[in-house]
C-alpha cells in the first residue's frame, strides 16, 4: 500500500470556524480505493477532497468550472452551452446562498473538504494540467454548485432540459434480503449502481474512518460525502427512480412578454457576461440575457412559443446535511430521521440493518398537482394556464414506501415503486396517478423471479443473483419465436433458428445467440403485442 501522512497548520476563519487537521492517514489498496483515518470528521473530509484530487485532479477541476459556470473561460466554445445552462438556473449565486444557511459544522465540512483539493494542487501542481490549474483555489460553493448541478440538472432534469423523450434509465439494480429470506438469519444488500465510467457519472469508492463516524462507500466525483454506503451498523443504495419532479412548459408569446390566465405577464431578465477562451488564447466577452417566466427559467424561443422548466428540489440547501447523516446514523430512527428531511429530490432507496429492518422508497420531492396522469405530466404541459404551476411537494408518509415486507425482501432495477417486492403491497390507486407509472420491465422481473421462491438465500446465492447473465426476455419470447419460424420458414430465419436453439439464453461471452436475439428483440419489441399496452 501507499501510504500518505498529511499534516497542516491550524487555521482560524474569519466566520469563526474553527479545524485542525494532523496525522491523518489515507491507505490506498490495490483497486486504488483510499482508506482513510483521521482523529476528527473535518480532517477525514480534507483528506477525502485529496484523496479525490490524487486520483482524478484534471477531470475534477473541469466538472467544477463547469459547475461555477466557467469552463468556456477556461476550455473555449465547447462547453459555452453548459455555460449557459449553469447561470440560467443561477446555480453560482443559489449555492452561495446555500451555503449561508449551512450550521458551522457543515460548513467546515465544506471548507475541509475544498481545502483538501486545493493543497493537493500546491503539493502536487506538475500532476494538473496548465489549463485545469486555472481553475484553482476551489471554494466550497464550487463544491455545492457541482451537487446541484449533478443531482438536480443532470439526473433530475437533463430530459426537460435538453427537450428530449424521457425513457426509464436502463441502469441500476437493488436487492434488500430480510431475516426471514436469509441463510443467516440476518439482513443483507445489494448495491449494484449503473453509471457511465466517465465524465461527472464517476463514481469514486472510499472508506472515510473518524471518531464517532465509519463508512464505506461511493460518491460521485467532486461530491464530498458519500452517496451510496454502509456502516457497522445499517447500509443503503439507490436507484435512478421513475418520479417527474422536472416540468417542461409551452409559453405563448404575447406583447413582448407570455400568456398567462388571460393575461399577459412580462419576463424577468438577467444579463450575464461570459468569457470563452479562443483559439489564440485570448477571451470573448459575450452579453447573454437569460428570461425567466413563473414557471421557471426559460431555455428558448420558437415561432411565437417559449419553452420553460420547472425543477423540484433545485431550492434545496441541505442535500450534503443528509447524506452525511445518512452515513452516520446508527440505526432505523436515525436514518429514517434524515430521509425525513427530503433534500435529496430524486432517487429510490433500498435499506438494510443489523437488526434486519429493510426498505424501499421512492424519495423526492413529488410536486402535489391538481390533475394528471404521469404520462401527462411526462409531456409538455400547457403554461397558459397557472393551475399547472406547482408550488408544494408530497411529504415523507405521502411517498411509496415498503418497511419489513411479509415477502422478506425488497427490490428495484428502476421500476416503478408497484413492484418494489413481492407478493406486491403498494396499489397505485392509492396514490395520485401522476405518481409513477404502472409498469414492470424485464429487469425487474428477473430480479422478482430468482429471489421470490428462494425461501433460504445464501450469502454466495445472493452474489451469484446480481451477476446472473440471464436474459428473461428469452425465457418469455424464444419459444414462440422458435415456433414462429416453424411455421413460416425460411433460409435465414431456418439457420438463425438454428442458432437459438442451441444458446443458454444467457449473455455470457461465450453465449452465442445472445447477440441475435437481442437484435431481434429490439427490432420487435415496440410492435410485438397485437394490442398494445
Amino acid at each position: 500500500m501507499k501510504r500518505y501522512i498529511i499534516g497542516i497548520m491550524c487555521f482560524i476563519f474569519t466566520s469563526n470556524i474553527l479545524f485542525a487537521q494532523k496525522n491523518t492517514e489515507i491507505l490506498w489498496d490495490n483497486y486504488g480505493v483510499p482508506h482513510v483515518y483521521a482523529k476528527n470528521q473535518y480532517d477525514m473530509y480534507y483528506a477525502f477532497g485529496w484523496a479525490q484530487m490524487h486520483n482524478h485532479a484534471n477531470l475534477l477541476l473541469q466538472l467544477y468550472a463547469q459547475a461555477r459556470g466557467q469552463a468556456a473561460e477556461y476550455w473555449g466554445e465547447k462547453f459555452l452551452a453548459s455555460d449557459k445552462t449553469i447561470h440560467l438556473f443561477n446555480l453560482p449565486d443559489s449555492a452561495k446562498a446555500h451555503y449561508n444557511k449551512y450550521s458551522n459544522e457543515y460548513k467546515t465540512i465544506i471548507n475541509s473538504f475544498a481545502k483538501g483539493i486545493n493543497d493537493y494542487a500546491k503539493a502536487h501542481p506538475d500532476n494538473i494540467d496548465s489549463i485545469a490549474r486555472l481553475v484553482l483555489p476551489i471554494t466550497p460553493y464550487d463544491v455545492l454548485a457541482h451537487d446541484a448541478r449533478v443531482v438536480c440538472l443532470q439526473f433530475l432534469a437533463a430530459a426537460d432540459i435538453q427537450n428530449t423523450q424521457r425513457l426509464l434509465a436502463p441502469g441500476s439494480n437493488a436487492y434488500a434480503i430480510g431475516p426471514s429470506k436469509s441463510a443467516s438469519k440476518n439482513a443483507m444488500l445489494v448495491a449494484n449502481p449503473h453509471l457511465p465510467w466517465s465524465d461527472l457519472y464517476l463514481f469514486f469508492e472510499a472508506h472515510l474512518s473518524a471518531p464517532g463516524f465509519t463508512a464505506y462507500g461511493a460518491s460521485l466525483l467532486g461530491q464530498p460525502i458519500l452517496n451510496i454506503a454502509f456502516n457497522n451498523n445499517l447500509g443503503w443504495t439507490l436507484t435512478v427512480n421513475t418520479i417527474d419532479a422536472s416540468d417542461r412548459y409551452e409559453l405563448k408569446m404575447q406583447d413582448g412578454g407570455y400568456l398567462l390566465d388571460g393575461k399577459t405577464e412580462n419576463f424577468h431578465e438577467k444579463l450575464v457576461k461570459l468569457k470563452v477562451r479562443q483559439r489564440d488564447g485570448s477571451l470573448l466577452e459575450l452579453d447573454t440575457t437569460f428570461h425567466y417566466s413563473r414557471h421557471g427559467p426559460v431555455l428558448g424561443e420558437k415561432n411565437g412559443k417559449a419553452y420553460a422548466i420547472r425543477i423540484a428540489g433545485l431550492e434545496n440547501p441541505f442535500r450534503l446535511v443528509q447524506w452525511h447523516q445518512m452515513s452516520k446514523a446508527k440505526n432505523w430512527k436515525e436514518f429514517e430521521g434524515a430521509l425525513k428531511m427530503l433534500q435529496s429530490p430524486m432517487f429510490n432507496v433500498i435499506y438494510a440493518d443489523k437488526a434486519g429492518n429493510i426498505l424501499y422508497l421512492f424519495n423526492g420531492n413529488v410536486p402535489v398537482r391538481t390533475e394528471g396522469d404521469w404520462r401527462f405530466w411526462n409531456g409538455t404541459i400547457d403554461g397558459t394556464v397557472s393551475k399547472y404551476i406547482w408550488h408544494q411537494y408530497h411529504k415523507y408518509d405521502e411517498l411509496p414506501q415498503v418497511f419489513n415486507p411479509s415477502g422478506g425482501f425488497v427490490q428495484n432495477a428502476n421500476d416503478p415503486p408497484w413492484t418494489s417486492t413481492f407478493p406486491t403491497l403498494l396499489n397505485p390507486k392509492k396514490f395520485p396517478a401522476y405518481m409513477a407509472p404502472q409498469v414492470m420491465a424485464f429487469r425487474p422481473q428477473r430480479a422478482v423471479n430468482m429471489i421470490k421462491d428462494d425461501a433460504s438465500i445464501t450469502f454466495d446465492e445472493l452474489i451469484a443473483y446480481k451477476l446472473n447473465t440471464g436474459m428473461e426476455a428469452a425465457d418469455r419470447f424464444l419459444d414462440d419465436l422458435l415456433d414462429a419460424v416453424k411455421r413460416n420458414p425460411d433460409a435465414i430465419s431456418t439457420n438463425a433458428a438454428e442458432v437459438l436453439k442451441k444458446w443458454d439464453r444467457s449473455t455470457n461471452t461465450d453465449s452465442r445467440g445472445a447477440v441475435l436475439f437481442a437484435r431481434w428483440f429490439d427490432m420487435m419489441k415496440d410492435s410485438m403485442f397485437a394490442r398494445p399496452w
